[in-house]
């Protein structure tokens, strides 16, 4: 008897068959495969949620710099301060700072298409050198938004959009009602794509 029952526990004991492994690394290979797509498709997704936080900072940044100076851009005959547009450029003379008695500066702000950036130059005018001429290019800019794709500007008279503004030229120097600005930014490579994004902004300039 003793010899049976150790022969009933040998037959029930004989460990996995072929079939049941197969399905065990089959379930496992599954599971496997399932959670790396889970994963993956989370890395992208925060991937996409950076760029896309990364894009639109950078446009805020060039919009809120640019609306803070422009409000305040001066135009004036005697002496000549002048306002002066392109698609891809601006230049003005606005308040550096705030205050009635503020000091003024030359901005010049344009779109440099081999850095893919927006850059700024600032110079300063005070009572020592109150020249209000603008310099030949854009000397000692500083960056003020990167990876944009396409940077342009354009003018309201009341009537139409204009892509020049030039107030040197100009019987009666005055300012545009507003400035248009339409910036495409894009974001670093996910996946070899980048993420484009285009943003616009009308900026208002109060009539004196």
């Amino acid at each position: 008897m003793k010899a049976h029952i150790l022969q009933e526990v040998s037959e029930r004991d004989k460990g996995f068959t072929l079939l049941e492994i197969l399905i065990a690394l089959v379930i496992f290979c599954i599971a496997v495969f399932s959670s790396i797509t889970i994963f993956k498709t989370s890395l992208l997704r925060f991937g996409k949620q950076v760029g896309e936080k990364k894009v639109y900072s950078e446009a805020v940044k060039v919009f809120d710099y640019m609306e803070r100076y422009l409000i305040s851009a001066m135009c004036k005959e005697d002496p000549r301060i002048n306002f002066e547009g392109e698609t891809e450029y601006i230049r003005f003379i606005s308040p550096f700072s705030e205050g009635p008695e503020s000091d003024l500066a030359k901005f010049g702000i344009y779109f440099d298409r081999e850095d893919n950036k927006v850059k700024v130059s600032v110079i300063r005018i005070d009572r020592k050198d109150n020249n209000f001429t603008f310099p030949s290019g854009f000397p000692g800019a500083q960056v003020l938004g990167e990876n944009i794709s396409s940077f342009n500007l354009f003018y309201y008279d009341g009537k139409e959009w204009k892509d020049r503004w030039n107030t040197a030229y100009m019987t009666e120097p005055e300012l545009p009602r507003i400035v248009r600005i339409e910036i495409t930014i894009f974001s670093h490579k996910i996946e070899g794509k980048r993420y484009y994004e285009r943003f616009e902004k009308f900026i208002r300039i109060p009539v004196e």
